[in-house]
């Protein structure tokens, strides 16, 4: 399919600044290794790359774009001054295959960027020099210098160079026999495989001299130009020569104010105006475009009030709320502030409206679709979840558009739905496979991959699979009724910690108005009466990771957030934060909050013994029964009554979520002077899955069987 997209164009002025930001963890949906970092030589992105991640630079100087990596390629564009471009791929001069590639399937074995001096011994020496530095070196091993670790114990060599499965050393590490004390966190363990997998080198090796180095860059990232060879241009990739960059960052594009410390020299005087420095750019990156005009927007709660933003439309356009829900309060707030993280800019979108294209996103973003012949109007997609190889594991179900046939619609456990797997993910490929690894299934409404095993979420149940094995269920007993069979819905794994958005099992309103009395303690049990008596129910529930997997019991969740309804999409930000989307109730009065809302846990304000008396309480339904408590928490971005946001992650720098209900589509949350606002960058239905690829791309997944990829960079 032909990538398509609209582009919003706003120029403001930018904010200066002395240097680049510090580093912040970047577009990983689960708060994996994708850390956002400035970039300041070739080696800094050959170390990016090598994570599997995209790095960026800023052009310094008019460059010719090929379709080789030489001087004398065919020239076929031009890349002026101040363009941003994405990098894909590095090329030694003159090769036809790069030695390091954001596809690994066309690159060499990879470009080891992880060397000993830099990485690994800070490691060893922080967990390991107790048992084996310089006072005391049990089995006469020595792991805080190179050249005694090398020459192994009094067994032998504990590290074999390129073979981490053959090395002694990574199987007590693999295996969690060392160390004695403590553990190492998995970033650490994936360093010390990828240090020996990589060949065990004692310093990080050097790439090729910069001017024998050629990026490959997008297409949306120069000016085309007539051809200027006389052969037929059939190249698939374009270069730029690595001497005519500044090296910004890695994982997402740098935002307008950092952008502006890496502009060419003859621009600095001009570095107020970024978007007129890029004009001539056809791709322009998140953090372009300053605040909408004409457009009100949500406030981001403070770190000391926990005032109620007024609820706005999905839009992010303020509307009219009752005073219930505008009164200060003492404790301290559960919201977030841009600063702490999410520092995309407004695109300058319009309100949601029926006239806009459907399934063309707008915003700048280009889009791709997959799988249209195997899934659109046959099976529906209900999640999705990403392995770091790029295979994509895809919840299945029947169709949620049309016609529902009652017997699937009303049975928790039904024939059609599955997990199938897309082995070649963001690869894009001819001859689309899906490999089924689970059928007969209860609804599967979230997925996440952590460690070799998919950890999935079905109806009334968590459980697994280890890559290559058949499912194990690990907690079963969340409240399930009826049509109501996906109550529990995300999942995500921050530090140890499994978290379920548990959801209930009626409305509140429909079912009849829920009179709490007086006092708190009537109000803080609504969770469990509107998840029909469920102590797991209507709320945000967590579990110890390893005693999840020792003793597999529901016993061992405890609650982590109260007062939501039937909380969909959950998802982790870099940073190890929550975000959720909780589904309000229905047929409430338009000026009355009904709950619908995008919130944010930060997992470090509980406590480990899970008192559930100190843990936040969010909106639903305290505004249908006018209650106003100094423990309720503001959600970071209300909705509209009736909005139904279903799927959310974190990608390119900011939080996107899905809409079910009223102006379904997709959203993308931004901030503009201390204030969030969602804006829509795609119309669809139904949106109900959503997550973040290896690559950072946003993918999508709807009930019609749409299978969709985002990146920016469409004009």
């Amino acid at each position: 399919m032909t990538p398509v997209a609209q582009k919003a164009v706003v120029e403001s002025p930018a904010t200066a600044i002395s240097a680049p930001l510090p580093p912040r963890p970047g577009p990983d949906s689960q708060g994996g290794a994708g850390i956002f970092r400035p970039l300041q030589a070739l080696s800094d992105a050959v170390a990016c790359l090598s994570d599997g991640q995209p790095a960026y630079a800023v052009m310094q100087a008019n460059a010719n774009v090929r379709t080789e990596p030489a001087v004398d390629g065919c020239r076929v564009g031009r890349a002026p001054a101040g363009t941003l471009v994405r990098i894909e791929g590095l090329y030694s001069q003159g090769e036809s295959v790069p030695f390091l590639s954001l596809n690994r399937l066309e690159a060499d074995s990879g470009f080891p960027s992880v060397g000993y001096t830099e990485d690994i011994q800070p490691i060893f020496a922080a967990a390991c020099a107790n048992c084996h530095g310089d006072l005391l070196q049990n089995a006469e091993l020595k792991v805080t210098d190179y050249d005694s670790l090398l020459a192994g114990s009094k067994r032998g060599a504990v590290v074999v160079p390129g073979k981490p499965g053959d090395s002694f050393l990574w199987h007590q590490i693999a295996t969690g026999v060392m160390p004695l004390v403590g553990k190492l966190s998995n970033s650490d363990k994936r360093l010390i495989y990828e240090w020996i997998r990589g060949g065990a080198s004692e310093v990080r090796p050097q790439p090729p001299a910069a001017e024998d180095v050629w990026l490959r860059i997008g297409s949306a990232d120069y000016n085309p130009a007539a051809n200027g060879c006389n052969e037929p241009d059939n190249s698939p990739h374009t270069f730029i020569n690595s001497t005519l960059v500044r090296f910004a960052s890695c994982v997402a594009a740098p935002a307008a104010e950092q952008l502006a410390g890496y502009l060419p020299l003859s621009q600095e005087d001009n570095r107020g105006d970024i978007d007129k420095v890029l004009v001539g750019r056809v791709s322009r990156p998140f953090g372009l475009s300053g605040a909408p005009t004409g457009q009100n927007s949500v406030p981001a709660p403070t770190a000391t009030t926990n005032t109620a933003p007024p609820v706005a439309s999905s839009a992010g356009v303020t509307s009219p709320v009752s005073s219930t829900l505008t009164q200060t309060v003492s404790a301290p707030a559960q919201g977030i502030t841009p600063q702490s993280g999410l520092g995309a800019a407004p695109l300058g979108l319009p309100a949601p409206s029926d006239d806009d294209p459907w399934m063309i996103p707008q915003g700048g973003f280009c889009i791709e679709q997959h799988l249209q012949l195997l899934l659109e109007e046959e099976r529906g997609i209900t999640s999705l979840a990403f392995a770091p190889d790029g295979r994509l594991f895809l919840g299945l179900d029947s169709l949620t558009t049309g016609s529902q046939d009652p017997n699937i619609l009303f049975d928790a456990f039904h024939p059609s739905r599955s997990i199938a797997v897309y082995p070649k993910g963001y690869v894009p490929v001819q001859g689309d496979i899906l490999t089924e690894i689970l059928t007969e299934s209860g609804r599967i409404t979230g997925m996440v991959w952590r460690d070799g095993v998919l950890y999935l979420n079905r109806a009334g149940e968590v459980g697994r699979i280890v890559d290559g094995g058949v499912y194990e269920t690990l907690a079963a007993g969340f409240a399930v009724e009826s049509r109501l069979f996906h109550a529990n819905n995300g999942i995500a794994i921050v530090n140890g910690w499994l978290y379920v958005s548990a959801g209930g099992v009626r409305d509140g309103f429909s079912d009849g108005l829920i009179a709490p009395g007086d006092g708190d303690a009537p109000a803080e049990s609504l969770a469990t009466s509107i998840a029909g008596g469920n102590p797991y129910g209507s709320r945000i529930v967590r579990a110890a990771l390893d005693r999840l997997l020792s003793e597999r019991t529901i016993g061992v969740f405890q609650t982590a957030a109260r007062g939501v309804r039937n909380p969909y999409g959950l998802t982790a930000d870099p940073q190890g934060r929550l975000w959720f989307t909780d589904n309000g109730a229905t047929n409430v009065p338009g000026d009355t909050s009904a709950g619908d809302e995008v919130n944010f846990l930060d997992p470090s304000t509980l406590a480990a013994t899970g008192d559930e008396s100190t843990t936040p309480y969010y909106g639903f339904p305290l505004a249908l029964a006018g209650m106003q408590k100094e423990w309720w928490s503001a959600p970071v971005l209300p909705l509209a009554n009736t909005s139904a946001p279903t799927a959310i992650t974190w990608a390119y720098g900011t939080i996107f979520y899905a809409q079910y209900g009223r102006d379904p589509g997709l959203y993308r949350v931004a901030s503009v002077d201390g204030r969030l606002v969602a804006e829509r960058v795609l119309l669809g239905w139904p949106i109900q899955a959503v997550t973040t690829a290896p690559d950072g791309a946003l993918w999508i997944g709807t009930g019609s069987g749409g299978l969709y990829r985002l990146t920016p960079g469409c004009g």
